[in-house]
């Protein structure tokens, strides 16, 4: 036996004759089975899947469907996503939930749980009624009872002449999904729910599903990055910057992320790291005043006092009419203004320091020589130069913006 999923509504449509073969041939068939009411349920639905099965000398004529969708919910108590599996077809109706050729049911049933088992998901919901289906009642001993347990309760139908639902729920015994990981049509929603809860200041909850969906899809590139912003967020920064590193070995020519990655430095203190961060990508983009300024405040906090002035300078040989550009042209004049009265006092000989010496990282705009800095004197700058007073809103430019680009390697904590 081969089990196929088909998982589109044109793969769907191909399969319309054959459907309708099994549905006619299968004595328990009912309406909500039928092609087109189950054709016109799935065109307003997104996470679903059908399981066909066929024989193998029979080139792809299917002999049993059993479709399903996906639900999606978050424990509260534990923060994580879990999925549930509903038979489409079977529910509150208590009907049989798949459709078979005659004299296969058992074998289907079996195939069925099988490769269900290799799929993701918490738990999964029959609906039986009396007399119950002997397919639903094989599909449901078939699954194994080590890693499931299962709970039923009674419930009405809500027909005067038809008996009770007899309801059964096959559950993981962790209360996690089977392989502990999301079902793959999951990741997307929970990935935007994710988002959301980023967004609201729920930290907790939005890092625990941007991890699982990173366990479920390591490389799933959103995820990592929206992972490491949260972890900027939050102010672990070596975490950040740890995220950025591992997006930055897959994509090694995206800026944004590489913007991000000397944000994440400058806020640890690693500001001779940072300028180096910041010269490779003025190198890139050359026009980007934002990325300028901070490379030259890096430059001045890590006490390389003349190329940070060459590099607050070098505004004026750029020509560019944007308006990010010309705010940060006109911060960089301001900090010029004031450096000099106080690299004059730091020069006077009655300032009694040793002074620290930092070498060159590159020529990118002429310097070469260690420059002496007393450290007191920046220090009384730096919280200026780190927060600063641009037009009003422009401080919020200076920060990287939102990358759509993905990558690899994480550290998982869940």
């Amino acid at each position: 036996m081969i089990i196929d999923v088909i998982g589109y509504a044109r793969e769907f449509e191909k399969i319309r004759e054959n459907w309708n073969r099994v549905y006619l041939s299968d004595p328990e068939s009912h309406p909500l089975l039928s092609w087109n009411r189950l054709n016109e349920y799935l065109s307003c639905r997104e996470r679903w899947f059908i399981l066909a099965l066929r024989q193998e000398q029979t080139d792809h004529r299917y002999d049993a469907f059993l479709p399903l969708e996906v639900t999606t919910l978050r424990d509260d108590e534990t923060g994580l996503f879990s999925d549930q599996l509903l038979m489409i077809g079977n529910r509150a109706g208590g009907e049989s939930g798949f459709l078979c050729m005659p004299g296969l049911e058992n074998e289907a049933a079996d195939a069925f749980a099988g490769f269900l088992m290799s799929e993701s998901w918490t738990s999964m919901r029959f609906e039986l009624c009396e007399p119950s289906s002997a397919r639903l009642e094989h599909l449901l001993q078939a699954f194994p009872g080590g890693p499931l347990a299962r709970s039923s309760e009674d419930r009405a139908r809500g027909e005067m002449d038809k008996g009770p639902v007899h309801s059964v729920l096959i559950r993981t015994r962790t209360g996690r999904n089977l392989h502990d990981r999301l079902n793959r049509r999951s990741v997307g929603f929970v990935f935007e729910r994710a988002r959301a809860l980023h967004v609201e200041g729920d930290l907790d909850a939005a890092e625990a599903g941007y991890r699982q969906v990173i366990r479920t899809i390591p490389g799933h590139v959103q995820a990592r990055y929206a992972l490491a912003q949260l972890c900027s967020d939050r102010g672990d920064h070596a975490e950040a910057e740890y995220l950025y590193r591992g997006l930055l070995s897959a994509l090694p020519d995206a800026d944004e992320i590489l913007h991000r990655l000397g944000d994440t430095q400058m806020e640890q203190g690693s500001f001779g790291e940072a300028s180096k961060t910041f010269e490779k990508l003025v190198r890139r983009n050359p026009h980007r005043g934002i990325l300028r300024y901070k490379l030259a405040v890096t430059l001045l906090a890590a006490g390389r006092r003349d190329a940070a002035i060459g590099a607050f300078l070098s505004f004026d040989e750029v020509a560019s009419d944007d308006s990010d550009h010309i705010r940060c042209k006109l911060k960089a004049r301001e900090v010029l203004r004031r450096l000099e009265p106080l690299c004059g006092v730091a020069r006077q000989p009655e300032v009694q320091q040793q002074p620290i010496f930092f070498e060159s990282t590159g020529p990118l705009f002429g310097y070469s020589d260690p420059v002496p800095v007393p450290s007191a004197r920046f220090q009384t700058l730096a919280p200026w130069l780190l927060e600063p007073s641009l037009p009003s809103g422009a401080w919020a430019h200076l920060h990287a913006r939102s990358c759509e680009h993905d990558c690899k390697g994480s550290r998982l904590k869940h």
